[in-house]
């Protein structure tokens, strides 16, 4: 058996308090729950009595938050991609760090996080305290594993209020692809084409090399991504569903062929699309302030702050949907690693075939003369 004893303030009638000791019972060791695993049991019981007590232990030498966290820069940061280390860096550099840098593992308790995202929330959105409350998590997780004590606690204890829909995602329609692609000149002409035709990020766009390209099987591999920053290749993608091999269809081909024949550079490290220089791959924020607004303000194509690369990946997608593909096939081609990724991202383009759907039932209804209160559903 294994049992927690501490002492409480028990108030008397007269208002005094008097300490009563409390017998917790944790659990039958080791038919229940490992010795380890009533350890970790008691010492969060414990931690909860020092709280409400108000006499939380100080950090030990070495081991406060901010040990942990240099910790974990050595040992985790490293294998995240450049992009998620400079997030989880300004998370810690702006947010955490002063709030937290002294303070013990295990004080980062419910209430201390609490009230830490309920402050955020006043100048940031849900998503953002999300993500910098995830970069709190995976350093006391690291922590724990290294033997410090830690508070236990979780997203799932924290209310941080309800997400703000912000402003929709810009995307070209297939008319509009048409026309932009049709004006574009080389190498613009054939990356917007890949773009358009995979649905392929930016940063995995820009890292295709030629060898990627099987025309014979007319495919086109994708296992390589560019760092926004430095344009340095990584051989890994954004997830491990990222990395696929994609179908080329046949217009895709067609340009490509072409491209490769009478347009393309040739250089070292076989980039399809290199700088000028032939020496890295293109920037994007090049390729979208020389290459495609100048050309949507020429067509007359609604040109926001916003639009950029990712505009023909949501624009595929949106096409997909609309164009009623199974969803399973539109993860597939843009490589979520869940369908309900798909789901959430293009939930209007989802609500809106829904509404077709249901607006088609409707006239089919009434062209029967059935009433729509009689309609045979199908279950």
């Amino acid at each position: 058996m294994a049992y927690t004893f501490y002492y409480e303030d028990c108030k008397q009638p007269d208002g005094t308090l008097k300490p009563r000791k409390v017998r917790h019972f944790i659990g039958r060791v080791p038919d229940e729950l490992s010795e380890r695993a009533a350890l970790r049991e008691h010492d969060r019981i414990m931690q909860e009595v020092n709280r409400k007590r108000g006499s939380v232990a100080p950090a030990i030498k070495g081991r406060t938050f901010q040990d942990a966290t240099e910790s974990w820069r050595k040992a985790i940061a490293p294998s995240l991609s450049p992009s998620t280390r400079r997030q989880r860096e300004s998370h810690l550099r702006t947010h955490i760090l002063p709030k937290f840098a002294d303070a013990a593992p295990h004080t980062l308790d419910a209430e201390a996080l609490q009230q830490f995202a309920t402050d955020l929330r006043k100048v940031l959105s849900r998503k953002t305290v999300v993500q910098v409350l995830i970069t709190i998590f995976d350093i006391i997780a690291y922590a724990e594993k290294c033997r410090t004590l830690v508070a236990k606690v979780s997203l799932r204890d924290l209310k941080l209020g309800k997400a703000q829909k912000g402003p929709a995602a810009p995307f070209f329609t297939q008319s509009q692809v048409m026309r932009i692609i049709a004006a574009a000149k080389e190498p613009y002409k054939t990356l917007f084409a890949v773009a358009w035709y995979t649905g392929v990020r930016a940063g995995e766009l820009l890292a295709l090399t030629i060898d990627r390209l099987n025309f014979e099987r007319k495919t086109i591999r994708i296992d390589k991504t560019c760092d926004d920053n430095n344009r340095q290749i990584r051989d890994t993608t954004k997830t491990d569903e990222s990395t696929a091999t994609l179908p080329m269809p046949s217009a895709l081909e067609t340009m490509l062929r072409n491209y490769l024949q009478h347009h393309w550079k040739q250089n070292a490290a076989g980039y399809l699309f290199p700088n000028p220089s032939g020496t890295h791959p293109r920037r994007r924020d090049n390729v979208v302030k020389n290459g495609l607004k100048p050309l949507l303000r020429r067509l007359g194509i609604p040109c926001a702050a916003r639009v950029g690369l990712h505009a023909f990946r949501h624009g595929l997608a949106t096409e997909l949907v609309e164009s009623n593909v199974p969803l399973p096939i539109v993860q597939k081609q843009l490589r979520h690693a869940d369908v309900t990724t798909t789901l959430r991202t293009y939930a209007h383009v989802v609500a809106d075939t829904h509404r077709d759907v249901m607006e088609r039932l409707g006239q089919r209804s009434i062209s029967t003369n059935v009433p729509i209160s009689t309609a045979n559903f199908a279950n």
